[in-house]
């Protein structure tokens, strides 16, 4: 652009206030048309007109392409390999579901989501707006993460204005979640989803899978992660041979994150509901490119690790019969994984925050898992020389955790959701377990912080503001009331929403950072 035309530019174009985009992203905007953030991630650019009275009109998804010229795509190849438009001719998005309210859960996906599920480009996914009208497999993708977001309204950006589906309803989150899956249903109905398969059928599958889950629906949930692992083998994106006949480095970034992402979950849920794993062979990790996203992928990288030991073998003794039954099993490989799982994650403190939280409670989860399938096969001794073999194991585990949820900001639970909590109410009940079978661990000296302190303090991380948690409160609260012989107050958050581990006095030296992320000679986490 030549110095006279951006003279003209500045004269002509420039106005007084900010654009609808940029205005909902909460970033600055040069007040030119089209100003330079949507020219970057090539969005229609549209300003607010003034109306002198009656109520402002909400923009919805349908309308965003009529707001611009038509003009020929520029969008990647990556764009438009999760994009074909099969069956389209009819589609349209829903007129109840505004631009404002996708980019208030795209914003709230990549601030608080995306280091744990690090499967979307940024850039390619808020620029597909302008195409939904045109793409159902998009658009459901899109209404698929809006759903899982709205089921973690804790984590929303905050905005100024009151949500909602349309202008006469006050925003009502699991309404919104109910018509965001029918949405995404309707979507995948038009594109034919099954047969013809897509990146983005994967991820919304995933995002289904994500809200049955949270839901209680375990059957639906399983079905949809399944779905979404099927989809992946039909693509070939399951072989590694498969990636190197693919030339869009970004669909190859974004396809070798979802299967890993697949990977985690799949084992993750196996364990949770004695399900049986689907992949098997891996594929090599993802690439770590230098930029701002090198510690999150570094992050997530380190979720992989934690779960790369739990193949067929563990996974078919755990899904065996309990007790003794069968062949003999030798405790030696299982006093191994836990001892890997006490040396992994070594550079955890380097994540952010909301990482932390996950891999910390997830790797004290996993020892839980090993002690539990010990403890079936009559592995476990009161005299044991080895720790993870013992029957106290569990109350270590426990202290480990009540001092991740003291280090570690409210925030960063509350980005991981439910799921976290699920893993730490296990980690409780086993605990709770263990006390009733041996009560005599309960004698403890009046100033020693013991087996009791930590039961009580998991039932108060229990408490988080977290949708979804009182599930979890209430059973392990009552089963505290019962191994402890006293009752467990319900209700013990701070005022800010936080867990109230505040009964014991943690600043008697006893307790340091690094006993939380594990240092030589201390507990590790």
């Amino acid at each position: 652009m030549s110095v006279e035309q951006q003279k003209s530019r500045k004269v002509l174009n420039k106005v007084r206030q900010a654009c609808k985009c940029c205005r909902s992203r909460k970033i600055r905007c040069d007040n030119f048309n089209p100003c330079q953030n949507c020219q970057r991630i090539n969005l229609p650019c549209v300003y607010q007109i003034p109306k002198k009275k009656g109520p402002r009109r909400r923009e919805t998804v349908e309308e965003i392409p009529r707001s611009v010229q038509s003009e020929p795509s520029n969008t990647p190849e990556y764009h438009n390999a999760i994009s074909p438009a099969p069956f389209t001719a009819h589609f349209q998005p829903s007129f109840l579901l505004s631009l404002e309210t996708i980019q208030n859960c795209l914003d709230s996906f990549f601030t608080h989501k995306y280091p744990v599920m690090p499967i979307l480009d940024r850039e390619e996914t808020y620029a597909s707006l302008r195409h939904l009208h045109n793409s159902p497999t998009q658009y459901g993708l899109i209404t698929s993460l809006c759903a899982v977001i709205m089921m973690q309204t804790e984590i929303l950006v905050p905005s100024d204005k009151e949500w909602a589906l349309d202008n006469s309803q006050q925003f009502d989150s699991m309404l919104a979640v109910d018509f965001l899956i029918k949405e995404t249903c309707r979507a995948r109905a038009c594109c034919d989803h099954v047969d013809n398969p897509s990146l983005a059928s994967v991820q919304s599958s995933f995002f289904l899978f994500t809200c049955f889950s949270r839901l209680g629906k375990d059957n639906s949930a399983w079905v949809h992660l399944r779905e979404s692992i099927t989809m992946l083998q039909l693509l070939r994106l399951h072989e590694e041979t498969s990636y190197s006949t693919i030339s869009d480095p970004k669909y190859v970034t974004y396809s070798r994150r979802t299967f890993w992402l697949l990977f985690i979950t799949e084992q993750a849920y196996a364990l949770q509901r004695h399900r049986p794993l689907t992949l098997r062979r891996p594929i090599n990790l993802p690439v770590v490119e230098d930029g701002r996203e090198a510690a999150i992928i570094y992050g997530f990288l380190d979720s992989i690790d934690l779960f790369r030991h739990f193949g067929d073998g563990f996974m078919s003794l755990w899904n065996s019969a309990e007790g003794n039954g069968g062949a003999a099993v030798s405790p030696q490989p299982l006093i191994k994984l836990q001892e890997f799982l006490k040396c992994a994650i070594p550079n955890v403190r380097e994540r952010i925050d909301i990482q932390q939280a996950d891999l910390l409670v997830t790797r004290q989860w996993l020892k839980m898992i090993v002690w539990q399938l010990c403890l079936n096969k009559g592995m476990l001794s009161s005299n044991a020389t080895t720790d993870s073999i013992s029957f106290h194991y569990p109350v270590d585990i426990a202290r480990d955790v009540t001092l991740v949820a003291r280090f570690l900001p409210l925030k960063a639970f509350q980005a991981n959701g439910v799921g976290i909590l699920g893993k730490i109410f296990d980690i409780g009940w086993s605990l709770a377990d263990v006390l009733l079978v041996h009560p005599h661990i309960l004698h403890t000296s009046s100033i020693e912080v013991g087996p009791k302190d930590y039961l009580m303090d998991l039932v108060r991380i229990l408490d988080m503001d977290i949708r979804g948690h009182s599930k979890y409160l209430q059973l392990l609260a009552t089963r505290a009331d019962e191994c402890l012989g006293v009752r467990v107050p319900r209700s013990l958050s701070a005022g800010d929403g936080s867990p109230a581990v505040c009964e014991i006095d943690w600043d008697e030296g006893i307790i340091g950072s690094d006993e939380v992320y594990g240092s030589p000679g201390s507990s590790s986490v």
